[in-house]
């Protein structure tokens, strides 16, 4: 087993604070009030969370969401400002290119990830609704050491944008116990400067990289949360490492 070179004792602690706080929150939040509400709300939330995650790009991490500022507006429109921090446990190859590629298509992934999303609802029911989602944001990237004294991180820009179903399977009030689920095809684009690329990427992935993904995932009792992703950027070198489908299992509990 390959221990991962980023992992150190202050990412450790930072993780571990993280799960020690109370709040709540989550990447896709599942809301199923139909009624209009009386007021907007405001939350600062510190989360008590642990994500895993595991890629076919044979890396196993650990993720924490550090803080997230929450604006939910009258009509059901939901604003958010969200940090992440993510590191690798174990990783099972020992190319250097696919090991950095996993954290540019981790949607969690970086040293530190910082995202503004948005959820626009469509139609919303009691049991199910519909939104307009985004993230748009921008990760901290640590590639293998760097010859020269040269800096190994770099900066990835991104846009997620799709439409988000969510439903309810199941409910019991007298036990407190539900079920959802959701689904969430999305376009992706990814930006970074030329220079990078070709220093982390050998000139396999354009500066500006797009393509697709879809999210799929249930939510039981609002505790535990398992999602599947299925990425590709479609204008990466053909044939390449980089063009792959990458697959990712994420599963996140609350304490």
């Amino acid at each position: 087993m390959l221990r991962s070179p980023f992992f150190n004792p202050f990412s450790f602690l930072l993780v571990f604070f993280c799960f020690s706080v109370e709040g709540y929150s989550q990447r896709l939040d599942t809301d199923f009030n139909a009624e209009k509400r009386e007021e907007s709300s405001f939350n600062i939330r510190l989360l008590r969370h642990g994500i895993i995650g595991v890629s076919s790009l044979q890396h196993l991490d650990l993720s924490a969401e550090v803080l997230q500022f929450h604006y939910l507006t009258r009509g059901g429109t939901n604003w958010g400002l969200t940090l992440y921090s993510t590191q690798t446990l174990w990783r099972g190859n020992k190319q250097d290119l696919r090991n950095t590629f996993d954290f540019l298509m981790n949607p969690i992934g970086g040293l530190a990830n910082g995202s503004i999303s948005g959820k626009i609802p469509f139609k919303l029911k009691p049991d199910k609704n519909s939104n307009l989602q985004f993230f748009l944001g921008s990760k901290w990237i640590e590639g293998p050491p760097a010859p020269a004294f040269r800096t190994p991180r770099f900066f990835d820009h991104y846009l997620h944008l799709g439409w988000l179903h969510q439903r309810l399977l199941a409910e019991d009030p007298l036990t407190n116990s539900s079920l959802s689920f959701w689904l969430f095809p999305y376009f992706q684009l990814h930006q970074s400067s030329a220079t990078d690329r070709r220093r982390f990427f050998d000139e396999l992935l354009p500066p500006l990289a797009q393509g697709y993904g879809l999210e799929i995932g249930i939510d039981y009792n609002r505790q535990l949360k398992l999602s599947l992703y299925g990425q590709q950027l479609l204008n990466a070198t053909p044939q390449s490492a980089l063009r792959l489908f990458v697959a990712r299992l994420i599963v996140a509990y609350r304490f």
